[in-house]
């Protein structure tokens, strides 16, 4: 698939990744953070739509970022 084909799938729900990659891609829709902090006070924040990246290795999840060769790529897939 190209970068378009892979946007697409993740706007219908399902995780893509690049063939070199390890880790895989997901769209997370309204992700919404909650901090529990000193006294019981919590603080919390919603954002708009983004896609994130779980790294390879359990190496935990980050906000995506898309570099031009991830865009000019023809090798994305969809994750079973």
């Amino acid at each position: 698939m190209n970068f378009g084909q892979a946007l697409e799938a993740l706007k219908q729900g399902k995780k893509v990744t690049r063939s070199i990659w390890g880790g895989h891609w997901f769209l997370s829709k309204n992700p919404e953070v909650k901090e529990e902090l000193d006294a019981g006070y919590v603080r919390g924040f919603q954002t708009h739509d983004m896609i994130f990246a779980v790294l390879k290795d359990n190496g935990g999840v980050a906000p995506a970022q898309a570099y031009q060769a991830d865009m000019l790529a023809e090798d994305w897939e969809v994750v079973e």
